[in-house]
């Protein structure tokens, strides 16, 4: 009888580690599912590109990211010197988007705004490769890297942060590990405006 009563234990003992594993299974798939939900939901945000002629196209986040896409390296440095990077970061060529509304010319200059008002000038030089390129442990200056500039909305894999300047930031970006200055990196851009200059025409920002 105890032999009998022991081994019933032990059964419903052994049933009940199964459901338990079969619950925390489970929990995790719904938690799995619940986070892949979370990530779907709709980022609202519009990225406003205008032509040196006036012409207008706006993009949705979605629109933005079903565009052509490169993944690279890219980092920078403060105005104090901290390090930040180099990143894995994906994001659209500056020049995919330009080209919706007629492109750049050397006689034009970018204006990128961002959603918290700041906004910062270009000229065509810079935005092909015309600025200073650093060693990452060092900060000293090397000879001009290959550089890109890109509008990027992942960073090491993930969407970007709030702090990182979610969901859309102008990056720039350089296969060899080298860092920009981080002035370069505007974050929560949602206008790129292309302007020709004249002889009144003021780079400023």
């Amino acid at each position: 009888m105890n032999r009998l009563c022991t081994g019933r234990r032990r059964t419903t003992l052994l049933i009940l580690a199964a459901g338990l594993l079969l619950l925390a299974g489970a929990v995790v798939v719904g938690l799995r599912q619940w986070a892949q939900r979370d990530q779907a939901e709709p980022v609202e945000w519009d990225l406003t590109l205008i032509g040196c002629d006036g012409q207008q196209v706006v993009l949705s986040y979605d629109e933005v990211l079903s565009l052509p896409g490169v993944e690279t390296g890219g980092g920078f440095f403060s105005s104090v010197g901290t390090v930040y990077g180099p990143y894995m970061v994906r994001g659209i060529r500056l020049d995919t988007l330009l080209d919706l509304v007629g492109g750049m010319t050397p006689s034009d200059v970018l204006l990128v705004a961002a959603k918290d008002g700041y906004s910062s000038v270009f000229d065509y030089g810079q935005l092909h490769g015309e600025i200073d390129t650093f060693e990452p442990d060092t900060l000293r200056l090397v000879p001009q890297g290959d550089v890109e500039f890109l509008l990027i909305f992942e960073q090491q894999g993930e969407p970007l942060s709030e702090t990182d300047g979610k969901p859309l930031r102008l990056a720039v970006t350089n296969p060899d590990g080298l860092l920009t200055e981080g002035h370069w990196w505007v974050r929560w851009v949602n206008r790129l405006e292309i302007r020709t200059l004249t002889p009144d025409t003021s780079t400023g920002g």
